[in-house]
């Protein structure tokens, strides 16, 4: 995951994730990743003490959610941006647990042993970047860092949700910030591109780019890593997976 040499803007992903990535996203809160990460924890099932992965973390988020919940946790991320985010909000210690632990780096060259974590998350849409031979890459690295009969909880867009829902242009304020969301499907990947405008600064743009898989396209995915499908379900409090509901969040175990 390079982000491009000098002048080269590089893929979409080393641009989006930048510091106005969240001004966009202002209204993800650390309440709302709170409230989240009660099904993850469940569904991670991590034996206590063992460490667990949260592969592209971003500001920290959830990453925090889990330390507050005595988990020990990394986050990973590329975005140098959003991770210094993630330091800064921190915090000290807390009794249960130490602060989690960030690494920069890329999702399909883990930098870490085979076997090392007994959980690995991926929440909030952090799989589907790349061409579908890296986006394989991708799970089969995860397979790789997680012990035997650890678990990977994937959050992902719900296919049939998207192509049926999809708003092709919306604009909302947001802290003074004007934003405008342009979206479509092109070649089996949805996109979005962003125009972000402050009061402070020029306009900044940039483009999001997911592959868009099926619920059925992920679980072959799942299994051709290394992966077993335990469940799958429609959003991050485990109701039931429907065509109509807000995400698909697959469940996997370490064979």
């Amino acid at each position: 995951m390079s982000e491009g040499a000098e002048g080269d803007p590089g893929p979409w992903f080393a641009e989006a994730f930048r510091a106005e990535y969240l001004e966009v996203y202002a209204h993800r809160s650390d309440a709302a990743a709170a409230a989240e990460i009660e099904f993850v924890v469940d569904a991670l099932a991590a034996p206590p003490g063992g460490l667990v992965l949260d592969a592209g973390c971003g500001a920290g988020r959830h990453t925090r959610a889990l330390s507050a919940r005595g988990v020990r946790v990394v986050g990973f991320d590329l975005s140098l941006d959003l991770l210094r985010s993630a330091v800064g909000h921190a915090g000290p210690p807390q009794a249960v647990t130490e602060c989690p632990a960030y690494v920069r780096g890329d999702l399909r060259r883990l930098p870490f042993v085979d076997g090392c974590f007994v959980g690995v998350a991926s929440l909030f849409t952090t799989f589907g970047y790349f061409d579908d031979a890296e986006n394989s890459a991708q799970l089969a690295e995860a397979r790789r860092v997680l012990a035997p009969g650890g678990h990977l909880v994937l959050d992902f867009l719900n296919a049939d949700r998207v192509r049926a829902t999809l708003v092709p242009r919306s604009e909302r304020e947001l802290a003074g910030n004007r934003i405008v969301e342009v979206r479509a499907i092109r070649d089996g990947r949805v996109e979005k591109d962003v125009r972000l405008q402050t009061r402070h600064a020029p306009p900044r743009t940039w483009r999001e780019s997911v592959r868009l898989y099926a619920r059925e396209e992920l679980e072959s995915l799942f299994r051709s890593a290394g992966l077993e499908v335990v469940s799958v379900h429609g959003d991050l409090a485990g109701v039931t997976w429907s065509s109509e509901a807000p995400r698909t969040v697959l469940v996997g175990r370490a064979a």
